[in-house]
């Protein structure tokens, strides 16, 4: 018999307990720990069934970074991710789980960093996705609608430190019609950061045509970020300022301006 597909509805990296309307909550959804090379750590992570039956829930562990779109990309690998990754230092139980209907459970975890792990920043997920109910009285069904939530796990060895660079800003078209505003932050440190901020789009006369926020997203370390900002206020042909006020946790907030022409 076939497995019926089904969709993934992710819960991605917030720093609240996090909730579907198919009833599957985690919490915390965001742990840092500072750990030793060869330390051991463990604690667990509360798992929450709100929907209207009993749920079974495969836990998993992930690979995650951050696409060019800021959104969370999972898998059980990801090559380019072997460097940064807390993946195979990271073990859950149970990894399988039967909920009733608003029922809670604790699952463990536990991480072991090697000896010798050099200093720095690293990531990795704990993921639980919702299965398929199994009952052999029902024919499978056409659909069926899952519900993945991840806690994204950063594993700090030593004292890697945060480099923030603001590299670019820029007004780009959308397929099918209006603009964002692109920003483009740079970590040259080993550990992630924040941002805290906003993008201003001022017409030519100095006023603000439209605030757009940063969201509350990782720059992991090593590598460049893009954040899109749709702008959501149609834009008549002319010349435009963009400003960017970031707070990256440094003494001073990075500030950049660029003017661009929209035809």
């Amino acid at each position: 018999m076939k497995h019926a597909p089904y969709l993934l509805t992710l819960l991605l990296l917030a720093g609240l307990p996090a909730r579907a309307e198919l009833g599957l909550a985690l919490a915390p959804m965001r742990v840092e720990i500072q750990m030793a090379p060869g330390g051991q750590y463990t604690d667990s992570l509360r798992l929450t069934n709100d929907s209207d039956g009993p749920s079974r829930i495969r836990a998993e562990l992930l690979d995650w970074y951050l696409d060019e779109t800021m959104t969370p990309q999972f898998a059980d690998r990801y090559e380019q991710e072997k460097d940064f990754s807390c993946r195979d230092w990271l073990q859950l139980n149970p990894r399988e789980i039967d909920l009733a209907e608003k029922g809670t459970f604790r699952v463990r975890y536990t991480l072991r960093v090697p000896g010798g792990t050099p200093p720095g920043e690293y990531h990795c997920g704990a993921g639980f996705v919702t299965l398929p109910p199994v009952n052999p009285d029902s024919p499978p069904m056409g659909m069926y609608i899952a519900v993945r939530a991840v806690s994204a796990i950063y594993v700090v060895v030593g004292a890697p430190v945060r480099q923030p660079v603001f590299k670019d800003l820029a007004l780009r078209g959308i397929p099918g019609g209006g603009y964002e505003a692109v920003a483009l932050f740079e970590n040259q440190g080993q550990r992630h950061f924040r941002i805290e901020g906003f993008i201003e789009v001022r017409d030519a006369a100095g006023a603000v045509v439209e605030r757009v926020d940063y969201p509350h997203v990782p720059v992991l370390g090593m590598r460049a970020q893009f954040l899109p900002l749709r702008i959501k206020t149609p834009l008549a042909p002319g010349t435009y300022t963009l400003r960017s006020l970031a707070d990256v946790g440094l003494p001073e907030a990075l500030e950049a301006t660029t003017r661009v022409m929209v035809e």
